[in-house]
């Protein structure tokens, strides 16, 4: 397949959007991950170069180059229509050529990661470092009863109580594989985004006032549940979450998603249990 190859500009981020919606009708997937605020973080800035190729005018393939934290990120998709005909393959080698020009430590991310692609990254010397689960969950159907466990106490994210939120958040993951060190204000910053709801996320203190777990939402998203080991084998997490969805459901969110790592089946077990179905794998790749 012959196609002529053009560099993408603000101009093009309604194409964009359009060709990320049709991949995400066929990979499955994060609703936000087709919407214009977050396509022009990655196809649009001074830093970033971006590709496309277009037939008839229809976007049917991008990708782009960008700097994050100090590494040279990778991204790109391929109109359905138009698979298994080389333009993965092409739109991928034009990424890696630029961003091997570029200083920062090469990665390449997913969204919706497919056989396909698992197999032309890996031909390309890149292996997979981290991959996780995008799981869904209507709240139209009734939620379990999940009642906290005795003399635990709640409270909503307020200014007050960022500090707690971010020693629960530390306590909880702090023994996880990968768990990146962050301070208090990197992780405020990565967690209260513009959909961030503080009316849906909690603190779990214990009868002493020690901050013992948490959950943290977004609009139509858990990001994170998390229980410090003072907490735990006591069903807390799954109170804290079934928490949060209620109060996602009694404020009008018909729908819920979240990520779950790939090395984590515990939550993976939690979740399902509490009706969430894997719909998408998110995924990174790093060179071998």
């Amino acid at each position: 397949m012959s196609v002529e190859w053009a560099e993408l500009s603000a101009e093009d981020l309604q194409a964009a959007v359009d060709l990320s919606t049709r991949c995400l009708a066929a990979d499955g997937g994060l609703s936000a991950t087709a919407s214009r605020g977050f396509l022009e973080k990655r196809y649009i800035g001074e830093e970033v170069a971006a590709i496309g190729a277009f037939d008839d005018d229809i976007l049917i393939t991008a990708g782009s180059v960008r700097e994050v934290r100090g590494f040279t990120v990778v991204t790109g998709q391929v109109d359905p229509a138009h698979r298994r005909r080389g333009l993965g393959s092409a739109l991928l080698d034009q990424l890696l050529e630029t961003a091997r020009r570029r200083s920062g430590a090469l990665r390449v991310e997913t969204e919706s990661l497919t056989a396909d692609a698992d197999e032309l990254f890996q031909s390309r010397g890149l292996h997979q470092a981290f991959a996780e689960d995008v799981m869904h969950r209507s709240l139209g159907t009734p939620l379990p009863e999940a009642p906290l466990p005795a003399e635990v106490e709640t409270e909503e994210w307020s200014d007050a109580n960022q500090g707690d939120f971010f020693d629960a958040y530390r306590s909880s993951f702090a023994d996880r594989p990968g768990f990146p060190g962050w301070t208090q204000e990197q992780w405020t910053d990565w967690t209260a985004g513009d959909d961030f709801r503080p009316q849906y996320s909690l603190l779990a203190r214990s009868s002493a006032g020690i901050p013992i777990g948490f959950v943290t939402c977004a609009q139509d998203f858990l990001i994170q549940v998390g229980v410090a080991p003072e907490g735990r084998h006591r069903g807390l997490g799954r109170s804290l979450a079934v928490a949060a969805l209620t109060r996602m459901q009694s404020g009008g969110e018909t729908d819920v998603f979240l990520d779950v790592n790939v090395n984590n089946p515990a939550s993976a077990a939690l979740f399902g249990s509490l009706g969430f179905t894997p719909i998408a794998r998110r995924a990174r790749y790093e060179p071998s």
